[in-house]
């Protein structure tokens, strides 16, 4: 995955704010834990923690909107993009890897500074 699609805080805190980027609907991804999720997350944000991402990308729309109530965007969107974070970004790289093995690659950003950078700079 090339640099230019890991983004800064700010990037990310524009995407959470208007659910946009670069004329993209964005979904914001947390690959954390549900406990650490319960404690803070990027507004918007929705959750799969990385240990069931294998498997969520296995499962049908249908089973997929079931179990997590929302819908992921298509790898080959050319409307929709995904951005993914967790707490400071080694998960991030496992989830980007595993997201591209299935087809996401010009949609998929991700935000390296994850919950520990945006947790702090978003209360300035």
């Amino acid at each position: 995955m090339a640099d230019e699609n890991s983004l800064s805080f700010d990037q990310t805190r524009e995407i959470s704010n208007a659910g946009t980027f670069n004329n993209l609907a964005v979904t914001i991804l947390d690959v954390r834990t549900t406990a650490e999720v319960s404690g803070g997350r990027i507004p918007k944000a929705v959750n799969i923690p990385v240990a069931e991402l294998e498997q969520a990308l296995e499962l049908t729309t249908d089973q997929f909107k079931d179990k997590y109530k929302f819908v992921l965007p298509k790898h080959d969107s050319k409307t929709e993009a995904l951005l993914v974070y967790c707490k400071s970004g080694m998960r991030t790289k496992m989830a980007r890897e595993t997201l591209a093995k299935h087809g996401y690659k010009d949609n998929l950003y991700t935000y390296l500074g994850g919950w520990d950078e945006y947790s702090v700079r978003d209360k300035k």
